[in-house]
């Protein structure tokens, strides 16, 4: 691993000391997954069931700010669909 990284392993060391104490990096991460031929996922998933639009909700009622990333989503044609319908 630390010859893909062109690190010394006891920087390979450090990095699984500070993924273990939640303090690694993003970037570090994404560094080592591409040296093990991996891509890097990061994703949020709702708690107890909830839909990212419920979650919204709790903080703007309208989804004013929802609705418009939706719409810049639709553009890329990457939108969710799963919006209730506007008031």
């Amino acid at each position: 691993m630390a010859a893909s990284l062109k690190v010394t392993p006891s920087a390979v060391q450090a990095y699984e000391k500070a993924e273990k104490a939640d303090a690694i990096t993003l970037a570090t991460l994404r560094r080592v997954a591409g040296a093990m031929d991996c891509e890097l996922v990061v994703a949020l998933v709702p708690r107890k069931g909830l839909t990212f639009a419920q979650l919204a909700a709790r903080h703007d009622p309208d989804l004013a700010h929802l609705r418009a990333t939706e719409h810049s989503m639709a553009l890329e044609d990457q939108a969710s669909h799963d919006l209730p319908p506007a008031p």
